[in-house]
Parts: structure tokens; sequence; C-alpha cells
């Protein structure tokens, strides 16, 4: 079953006191009288239930284990047919979405006039494939108008980027929502503007587009803020309090960078925020970082949702299950989506979580495979979605009452979650 948040628990009742009187018309008026003005006595407010208490944290690094050998998560497909990307089927679910690496750079130079959202818009001109109640996407460079030094010369596997921050207004435009900022390229300017580091630099401009577009967004990642941010957004009439962290399994500079040091305040404090649901963005560097933190973000503390990049490629999804016996879901590697300087490839995925608006527990997953040449994405040329390694019995999708109206070619796969 899925968590229920326990500081949300406590309902007021209220006892209304209703009195009537009638009267004939052949008995004179009485004089008036003074009566004691009744009370209506409210039942005590109930004490919030307590907080559950912290699982158990592991005492040794957890390794993945081959996708294979993990138990099956799927339900009966009787249980939920695939809810379509938009139109009023989808009012009964709490819908997130993520895409993996992206940035608007070439490498080792300044930042290219700011045209993420036309990139966007030639991809998906509907927004529907990538668009849910939450949209996720991992922002790889730098956020700046200059650097003045990167953090290397060219070279062969040597690539430092920088994005014009107007890129952040225009995927905000369009419905992004949850950017995390922590990888590798975050720190490919250790002097950027003014003389700040890179990632510093970033920060400062997230801040400053927050208060200039009033936007309705969680970042993390930059900046000296490690605890994951809170907050309580507004979807489709319920308020969901929302805890995302953003957080890259290396070492190095983590000055102004969430790293592989800052593992375990970014855990615990998405665990005990005050939040209905918890999402972690997770940027691996190498196969052996790729395999840590797998499963214990979901089994040890709580969380909902991982959105794995960093592989280039997509990587298994897997449902885990926590100690309290609900479920999230695990995107090892979304692949990648819009960035200049990345190459032709196709195995890439823009991953779908459907909860119950109600209840919050885990209901449907999705999966839709994109092909991409750099600033280029394309539904078309990718590969069978159901080839993608899973704890879960994936079905087919192509018909037209599940695209939308988005693209002939968008196809996918679904799985319902046992529950």
């Amino acid at each position: 079953m899925k968590k229920i948040n326990p500081f949300w628990t406590a309902i007021l009742g209220l006892s209304l006191l209703t009195t009537s009187c009638s009267q004939s018309p052949e008995t004179p008026t009485p004089p008036l009288e003074t009566t004691p003005t009744p009370v209506t006595q409210s039942k005590p407010k109930p004490k919030p239930k307590p907080k559950p208490s912290p699982l158990p944290e592991p005492t040794s690094p957890v390794i993945a284990g081959s996708i294979y050998q993990e138990p099956n998560q799927t339900d009966s497909e009787a249980t939920l047919g695939p809810v379509p990307l938009a139109g009023e089927e989808t009012a009964a679910f709490l819908d997130i979405r993520g895409v993996g690496d992206s940035g608007m750079a070439n490498t080792h130079q300044q930042p290219l006039p700011a045209n993420f959202g036309q990139r966007l818009d030639n991809f998906d001109p509907t927004g529907k494939s990538y668009q849910g109640d939450f949209s996720f996407i991992n922002w790889e460079s730098v956020v700046g108008t200059r650097c003045n030094q990167f953090w290397s010369g060219r070279g062969p596997r040597s690539f430092a980027f920088i994005s014009h921050p107007d890129n952040m207004v225009q995927l905000y435009q369009r419905g992004f929502n949850l950017i995390g900022l922590a990888n590798n390229h975050t720190r490919d300017c250790p002097n950027a503007e003014e003389g700040v580091d890179g990632a510093n630099a970033s920060a400062r401009h997230m801040t400053r587009l927050t208060a200039e577009e009033g936007a309705d967004w969680l970042w993390h990642g930059v900046g000296t803020e490690k605890k994951a941010t809170v907050k309580e957004m507004t979807v489709k009439g319920k308020t969901i309090r929302v805890a995302f962290a953003s957080l890259y399994l290396a070492q190095g500079d983590c000055t102004y960078v969430t790293c592989l040091k800052d593992e375990l305040t970014v855990l615990r404090s998405l665990r005990d925020a005050d939040a209905d649901i918890r999402i972690l963005a997770m940027h691996s560097w190498t196969d052996a970082t790729q395999k840590q933190l797998v499963n214990i973000v979901i089994r040890n503390f709580d969380g909902d949702i991982v959105f794995g990049h960093g592989p280039h490629r997509w990587k298994p999804v897997r449902i885990v299950e926590s100690a309290r016996g609900s479920r999230g879901v695990l995107f090892e590697s979304l692949g990648n989506f819009i960035h200049p300087s990345l190459i032709a490839s196709s195995q890439h995925l823009i991953g779908r979580v459907l909860f119950d608006l109600d209840t919050l527990e885990l209901q449907q997953v999705q999966i839709i495979p994109i092909a991409v040449n750099r600033v280029y994405v394309s539904f078309g040329g990718s590969p069978n979605p159901t080839s993608l390694p899973a704890n879960l019995t994936w079905k087919y999708i192509n018909d037209k009452t599940w695209q939308s109206g988005v693209n002939s070619q968008a196809k996918a796969a679904y799985s319902n979650i046992k529950r």
C-alpha cells in the first residue's frame, strides 16, 4: 500500500445544531423574550498520527543485482488499460514524466542563442508526449552568460558546456517543472561571469528566474543548499507536496554541486520531508557508480521515483518495494534528450509514472522510446519499447486513443503495478 503522509491525516469534525419553529397564524404573537444563544460544540481535534520511524539505513554499500533476478511486479492488464497521453482519461491520476541529458551548448564555446523551446516544438508541437503534472529534465550544462575558463582544454574526450539562462525560461513555459542540475557538466566552468564558479552562477540564475518568471518549479543540485527542496503545488484541484533532489554520484569539488559526499544529507532530507511524493534525480559517472544507490532510495528512504541518467542510453526499469510495503519506480537511465553535442543513437526514452490522484498509490508505468541526433528528437527510428529490461512484463501500445493526436509514429509500452 502507498504510504499516506501522517501530517495531513487530522480531520476536524464540526457538529451543526439546527433548530426550527412553526407558528399558527391564529396565535397572537407573544412578547419577545431574550433566550440564550445556542452553543455549537466542536469535537476535539484529533491528534495527528505520529510520523513513522525512519527505516534502517544500510550499513554497507548497496550494489544492484541483475534485473532478471528481481521478482516480477506486474499486475493484470485487466486492472487498467494504457492511460492516454492527454485528455479527460488522465484526470484521475498524478502524472509524472522525465527525460534525460539535455542542454543547448557546443563544447568549449560561449552560450548559443537560446532556442531549446524551438527544438522542443520541432519534436512535439503539442507537448503531450513529455508534459505531465510534473515533468523532469536533466540539464547537463552550466547555466550562464559567459565562461572565462573551462575545466580543461578541448580534446577528443574533453567536453565543456555553458547554456544561456533563457533556455530555462523556454523549457519552463513548455511544462518542465522539475529541473535536475547535479551532474559532471555542471562543473564545466570554474570561472564564469563575474569570476564566480559556474555551478554557483547556475544557482544564481535559477534563483533570479524563479523570481522574475514567478516560476512554479523545483530545481536542485547546484548552490550551497544540499537538502531536498520541498514545494506545495496544486494538481487537478488537489494540493500535493513534492520533495525533489538532484544528486551526482562522484567526488571532487562539491562546494556548489550536490555530489556523492552529500549522499546521506540528500537521502535523509527526502525521507524526512513533509511531502506526499519524493523524487530523486541521480546522475552516474561510471558503470560502478551506476549500480550504487539503485534500490536504497526507495527501499530505505521512502522514495517514490528515481530518474537516473548518465550512461547516454536507456537502462533497466525497476519496481522496488520498501520495507513498509509501498512501491516506487526507478529508471536506471533515461538516456539522452535534446543536446547539440550528443551524437545520433536510438535507445532513449520518456519515462511516465501514474499514481492514483486520491490515494497516491503507484498504478502504472509507461516508457516512450525516442531516437536522438543532437538537437533532433523523433519517435521514428526508436526501438521496440518492450525490449527494455525490467522486472515488469511490458505490453506494447500503438493506438490513436493513447497517442492523443501527438504523432502517428509515437509508440510505448506499459505495465500495471502490483498493489
